[in-house]
């Protein structure tokens, strides 16, 4: 019975991990310059002689933000943005299209190149930000190129 709650708890603590957009070494600057797969102990050097990590936490800056604190910050962007962001989808070019690649940690040409040729997919034909946000995180995770390089993916 041990047995299987460690491996249950290895498991879960795996997952919550590859949700996270920074490393072994925190969030902070450290894990901005180091991205996931980098140089931890220089990221956790990076955090702790820039106090960042502290900063980032308390203020939600520095990759400091919960899945949940993204999703919440995407909806309210496509909610706030919703009329320039579909027309910059049907365009495949566009400011709010490359703000919203960068909520992601997208590639900006991928993203728009993706979001262009999946336009009709996306955009429902009654105007809600909650389906066109499930809709786009659909796009990445079957796109092979956005699923390997979008950095904050939900």
């Amino acid at each position: 019975m041990k047995f299987i709650l460690v491996i249950s708890a290895i498991l879960m603590s795996s997952v919550a991990l590859a949700a996270k957009p920074y490393g072994m070494a925190g969030c902070g600057w450290g894990s901005q310059m180091m991205g996931k797969e980098g140089n931890q102990i220089l990221a956790a050097t990076t955090n702790g002689t820039s106090g960042t990590q502290t900063f980032g936490i308390s203020s939600g800056t520095s990759n400091c933000v919960t899945a949940s604190e993204q999703t919440a910050m995407i909806k309210n962007y496509i909610e706030a943005n919703y009329a320039s962001l579909v027309t910059d989808m049907a365009k495949g070019q566009g400011d709010t299209l490359n703000t919203l690649s960068k909520f992601y940690g997208c590639d900006t040409d991928a993203f728009a190149t993706e979001m262009k040729s999946n336009y009709e997919m996306i955009t429902p034909a009654k105007e809600n930000a909650t389906h066109v946000m499930v809709n786009v995180n659909k796009v990445i995770e079957d796109s092979a190129s956005l699923n390997s390089t979008c950095t904050h993916a939900l």
